[in-house]
């Protein structure tokens, strides 16, 4: 589609180059009178200003166009904020889900866990001895209230009455196993640690630590949980 200049342009140069016939008409008797550079000179003189019209229309046309590409340009521009915009939304989006499944992930992980995993304590159960001096038979009982696991091994470091290691093939759901430690009465409290190994129904052996003590003056043996369940391969 031409631009309102160039139309303009063009019935300009067409009412000029009319003019100009007409006038080489009326001079047409002395026209074959001229020299050559009489002529280029008139040639010059007659479309010079045709030249320079259509200079500034083509100024003008140049102008347009670079003010339609800058529009363009700044159409383009937005567009592509928009799309930022748009990509900046959908990754947020996609970064909220991500993070949705990994808590959902981990919620699922620490109920799968809480469904296999035991729950072991230590209680007192009975002794006999009953004097400084005299050997002292000690039974502590390991009661499991979670879930079976087995191959439980039982450490005591510093060792009771030479014996620093209990075996417990199963530890069934809600049972217990009696632990008898045979030793002298102490003359001072006695302290150490006890680590307790199993394997899980995922097969993971699990160590879990607790700390032991007999007190002189009542030489039970008594074993609380203080560390928390170390996860092992």
């Amino acid at each position: 589609m031409k631009s309102i200049s160039e139309v303009v342009g063009w019935i300009v140069t067409g009412i000029y180059l009319i003019g100009v016939v007409v006038l080489i008409y009326w001079k047409r008797d002395t026209l074959p009178s001229l020299g050559l550079n009489e002529i280029g000179d008139f040639l010059a003189g007659a479309f010079g200003p045709l030249a320079f019209l259509w200079l500034i229309l083509g100024f003008l046309q140049q102008g347009r166009e670079l003010n339609l590409s800058s529009k363009a340009l700044q159409l383009q521009a937005d567009e592509l904020k928009n799309s930022v915009e748009q990509q900046t939304i959908m990754a947020q989006a996609a970064l909220q889900q991500i993070e949705s499944q990994r808590l959902s992930l981990e919620f699922q992980q620490r109920e799968f866990e809480r469904s296999i995993v035991p729950v072991f304590r230590f209680d007192v159960a009975s002794r006999d001895g009953g004097s400084f001096g005299v050997p002292v038979s000690a039974v502590t009982r390991l009661v499991n209230s979670g879930q079976e696991v087995s191959q439980v091994d039982i450490f005591f470091e510093p060792d009771i009455g030479g014996n620093n290691k209990f075996f417990v093939p199963i530890a069934r759901s809600n049972s217990s196993q009696d632990l008898v430690f045979s030793f002298m009465w102490p003359n001072a409290d006695i302290t150490g640690t006890c680590s307790l190994t199993y394997i899980r129904s995922d097969g993971k052996r699990i160590t879990e630590n607790f700390a032991y003590s007999i007190p002189a003056e009542s030489p039970f043996v008594r074993i609380e949980r203080v560390l928390p369940v170390d996860h092992a391969t």
